[in-house]
């Protein structure tokens, strides 16, 4: 229990993040526990002077100023929250999208002022690219997309969708430390038809690095129904061969003004994945030399 809990301390100290009690147990690596044991065994690490503690935050040794910074964080944090919560709703009227949630440092509320907000979509079958197409299209409509190459103020605030999913593409390839912190950090803003139930039902392999992990959402809620319109009201051959068209257009046109892919950046059949810069291979060399450093 005591490497479990100085673990979960080093990977969060990667983030300059402390953590709480209730935190600690709920992302506790790789070890099945309650609360009152995760508690008794935290007690007897600060008594050993392993893990240190202010106000409500417990963090590894010699890092009390990252209580600061995530105090700060977390007032950024909220400021962001309510800004993708209202352009999430606008993102709504594209039938297409049945989830958008938001990833990265804000899942976490560990923004800062010159960070962006990222937005992880789940799309129909078959509807990835023309859902993407239109989704940026509405940022930038309403001047809200971070651009590629965009730098200083025009990243600050700005929205990037760095991760589309297919609901038939939602198990991640790669089954490490930082993806399961990642399916289940990301913290849906809204969702319809079940979707979210289903992504985490197809990652489930995430609960093995981080068995104590409870979903704060209500999974039952039922997806928002749309209402009736032209498009349904189609024959369903007319309307799904149409709509193929128009999304193999969609396909064709992005492939073609996209740059060459980096870092993370991956275009695979019912997914895309944004991430230029390569940080889970940092990530995970960081956490490797904090646990070799506990065990000193």
């Amino acid at each position: 229990m005591d490497k479990a809990i100085l673990k979960t301390l080093a990977y969060s100290d990667i983030f300059d993040y402390p953590l709480t009690l209730r935190e600690i147990h709920k992302w506790l690596i790789s070890k099945k526990a309650n609360l009152r044991q995760a508690e008794k065994t935290l007690s007897q690490l600060s008594k050993k002077g392993k893990v240190k503690s202010k106000k409500e935050y417990y963090f590894l040794t010699r890092r009390e100023e990252i209580v600061k910074r995530r105090l700060q964080n977390e007032k950024q944090s909220k400021i962001y929250f309510r800004k993708a919560k209202i352009i999430a709703q606008i993102l709504k009227v594209i039938s297409w999208i049945k989830l958008v949630g938001v990833s990265g440092g804000l899942a976490m509320e560990n923004v800062s002022k010159k960070d962006d907000i990222d937005l992880f979509l789940i799309t129909a079958k078959n509807r990835l690219w023309i859902s993407r197409l239109l989704a940026l299209g509405l940022l930038s409509l309403i001047g809200q997309r971070r651009k590629v190459g965009d730098l200083g103020q025009k990243v600050v605030g700005k929205l990037c969708i760095n991760t589309l999913l297919e609901e038939d593409c939602l198990e991640q390839a790669n089954k490490d430390i930082y993806l399961a912190h990642e399916v289940l950090q990301m913290r849906p803003l809204w969702f319809r038809d079940g979707i979210y139930s289903k992504y985490l039902e197809d990652n489930s392999w995430a609960f093995g690095f981080l068995p104590n992990w409870v979903d704060s959402y209500n999974l039952s809620l039922r997806g928002v129904k749309r209402r009736s319109n032209l498009k349904e009201r189609l024959p369903r051959s007319l309307r799904s061969l149409a709509m193929t068209g128009l999304e193999n257009l969609a396909k064709k046109f992005q492939l073609k003004i996209m740059q060459k892919p980096q870092g993370m950046e991956r275009i695979e059949d019912g997914a895309l994945y944004f991430h230029p810069k390569d940080v889970r291979e940092k990530i995970s060399s960081l956490y490797k030399q904090k646990l070799a450093g506990l065990d000193k």
